[in-house]
């Protein structure tokens, strides 16, 4: 289970790709620039694979999101989707602060073993 999991917030790669749309949204108010190459200039595998991740996120093809969104507008859709319902979660949440699951139970282990419960 993911510490964003156990936090009550959404997966880390939804913040990412969120993120990743913001630069396309600013790069798409460069009209010169076209959808092929702003997924060139993302480092997106094709222009197709831009397309499916714009579809699946934003529920739109590129074109729709090229005319619904400016860099601005993504921003302040990342911000009412990821930050505010989650502003008092994200205040105090530390994901380095906390321990992986499998350090604590090597921890546990070793404390076992150095006083002789073995289980």
């Amino acid at each position: 289970m993911s510490r964003f999991f156990r936090a009550h917030l959404p997966p880390p790669k939804r913040y990412l790709s969120l993120a990743r749309l913001i630069r396309a949204a600013k790069l798409f108010e460069n009209p010169g620039l076209s959808v092929a190459s702003v997924a060139n200039y993302l480092d997106y595998s094709s222009p197709q694979s831009f397309g499916r991740h714009v579809r699946t996120i934003m529920k739109m093809s590129p074109v729709a999101f090229r005319e619904l969104y400016d860099g601005a507008g993504m921003l302040q859709f990342f911000r009412q989707e990821l930050v505010l319902p989650y502003t008092s979660i994200l205040r105090v949440f530390r994901p380095a602060a906390i321990s992986p699951r499998w350090i604590t139970r090597q921890r546990n282990y070793e404390q076992r073993m150095k006083s002789g419960n073995h289980f």
